[in-house]
C-alpha cells in the first residue's frame, strides 16, 4: 500500500491531541532496543533521512514529538501500540533466554512485528501532510490534511496492507539464528517470498545484537542481514556502540539527494 485513501469518514475528530497525548513517541520501541544498549543505556543511531549518526540514550533514540497523535481521526494509536509493545517485549525476553513460549507469547510477538512493520512503512513520512476530504454527518464536505498518525490509522485497515497477523505464523517453524553484530531499525522486519506478489514464506527480525528470530523457511547464511536492515529502514537504524557506519551516512545522504539509491549501508 503506497497511496493514502483520498477521503476520511465522518468519524473524524476535531483537530487536537489524541487521548494519550504522549509528547515523546519512540518510532523504534525503547524497551526493545535496550538489548543493544551498553551499561549506560547508550546505543548508536543513524537518522537516515537527516543524514546523521550519533550516540544516544535509549530514552532519546528515534523520538519524535507527538508522532502517533492523529490530526483528524480519533484513533488512540499510542495506547494501542503501548499495549502491543508490552506483550511483545515480554515474549522477546523468553525467546532471548531460550525459554519455552506459549501460543499467547507467539501471538504477542506477531502483533509486535506487525506493528513494527506497519510503522516502518511510513517512517520517512513523519511531518508530511496528505490532503484529504472529510464527509461530515450533515452532508457537507471539508478539506483537511492528514498527518502520520492519520496515515497509520487509515492504512491499517486498507485491503492492500499486508498484515502479519493474518498469515498464520503461529503454525510455522520458529528458530533463532546466532549472528554477531546485528543492527535493528524501523525496517528490521524482513519479509522473504519466493516471487513478486506472493505471501512471505519467511519473516526475520533481530531480537538482540546476537540473535535473529526466523519464522518459516530457513534462510541462507550469507544474506547480509545488516545490509538488508539498513536498506529497508526509511528513517532509523540502531546498533551497539561503535558498530554503525556513522561517517558513511553523510555520503549516503548525498547519494540519495542526487537521486541515486546507495547499494550498501554497511
Amino acid at each position: 500500500m503506497t497511496n493514502t485513501p483520498p477521503a476520511a469518514s465522518s468519524g473524524a475528530k476535531a483537530r487536537g491531541r489524541s487521548a494519550s497525548g504522549v509528547r515523546r513517541g519512540h518510532m523504534v520501541t525503547k524497551s526493545y532496543i535496550k538489548a543493544w544498549a551498553d551499561e549506560r543505556n547508550i546505543v548508536d543511531v543513524l537518522d537516515v533521512q537527516e543524514g546523521r549518526g550519533y550516540p544516544s540514550t535509549i530514552g532519546d533514540a528515534s523520538v519524535v514529538s507527538y508522532v502517533y497523535d492523529p490530526e483528524v481521526l480519533g484513533h488512540d494509536l499510542e495506547g494501542e501500540f503501548s499495549a502491543i509493545e508490552g506483550g511483545g517485549v515480554a515474549a522477546f525476553a523468553k525467546l532471548r533466554a531460550s525459554e519455552e513460549i506459549t501460543l499467547a507469547d507467539m501471538t504477542a510477538v506477531i502483533a509486535f512485528l506487525d506493528m513494527h512493520l506497519h510503522r516502518g512503512r511510513y517512517a520517512n513520512r513523519v511531518g508530511a501532510r496528505q490532503p484529504a476530504l472529510l464527509y461530515m454527518d450533515d452532508g457537507s464536505v471539508q478539506e483537511t490534511e492528514l498527518n502520520y498518525g492519520d496515515l497509520l490509522s487509515l492504512a491499517q485497515h486498507h485491503p492492500d496492507t499486508l498484515r502479519l497477523t493474518s498469515l498464520g505464523l503461529e503454525q510455522r517453524v520458529w528458530k533463532i539464528y546466532p549472528i554477531e553484530g546485528l543492527w535493528t531499525g524501523d525496517g528490521a522486519v524482513l519479509l522473504f517470498a519466493p516471487g513478486g506478489g506472493q505471501e512471505p514464506t519467511t519473516i526475520a527480525f533481530p531480537l538482540s545484537p546476537t540473535q535473529l528470530l526466523v519464522i518459516g523457511d530457513d534462510l541462507p547464511e550469507d544474506l547480509g542481514m545488516n545490509r538488508l536492515i539498513g536498506l529497508r529502514s526509511r528513517r532509523w537504524v540502531v546498533g551497539q556502540r561503535g558498530t554503525l557506519p556513522i561517517e558513511a551516512i553523510k555520503r549516503i545522504k548525498a547519494q540519495r539527494a542526487a537521486g541515486n539509491e546507495p547499494a550498501r549501508l554497511d
